[in-house]
C-alpha cells in the first residue's frame, strides 16, 4: 500500500472516528467539500500546508497521517494519544490491523455496531458461538 492510499485511508477513517462530514472538515480548513473527498478517495495528495493543518486537527502526527512505517510500540503510543487512553494494547492493535486488511468485516462490524442493543447482543452471542466451536474444532 502506497503512501497515498494510506493517507486516504487514515483521513477517512480518522473523520469517521469523530462523526465528522467531509463538509465540517472542509468548513475548518476553509477548503472545498470536493477537496476532502479527493484526499480521502486518494485522488490528489494534500500539500504540505493542509497536511499540517490535518495534524492538528486530527491530534495526529503527519508520519502517522501519510502511513509511514512505524514500530508496534510507536503506534501503541500513538494510538493511546489519539484516543487519551492507555487502554489499547498490542491485540487491539493487531485487531485493528486484521480489520484494515478485511474491509468486508471491517464494515460488517461498523453495521453491527450501529444495530440496536438486543439485536446486536443477539448476533455477538452468535458469532462468539461459532468462532469458539471452530477454536476447539482445530484444537
Amino acid at each position: 500500500m502506497n503512501h497515498m492510499t494510506k493517507l486516504a485511508d487514515h483521513l477517512k477513517y480518522l473523520r469517521k472516528q469523530r462523526n465528522w462530514t467531509q463538509e465540517d472538515v472542509a468548513q475548518y480548513l476553509n477548503i472545498s467539500r470536493s477537496q476532502i473527498s479527493k484526499w480521502e478517495n486518494g485522488e490528489m495528495f494534500p500539500d504540505l500546508q493542509s497536511l499540517a493543518k490535518l495534524s492538528d486537527l486530527y491530534n495526529v502526527s503527519i508520519d502517522f497521517l501519510v502511513g509511514r512505517q512505524t514500530n508496534k510500540q510507536q503506534l501503541l503510543r500513538e494510538v493511546n494519544r489519539i484516543y487519551q487512553t492507555d487502554g489499547i494494547d498490542e491485540k487491539m492493535l493487531d485487531i485493528i490491523d486484521y480489520l484494515k486488511q478485511n474491509p468486508h468485516i471491517e464494515q460488517a462490524i461498523y453495521s453491527l455496531a450501529q444495530l440496536p442493543a438486543k439485536k446486536r447482543k443477539h448476533i455477538e452471542s452468535a458469532v462468539v458461538s461459532v468462532i469458539k466451536e471452530f477454536l476447539r474444532a482445530t484444537e
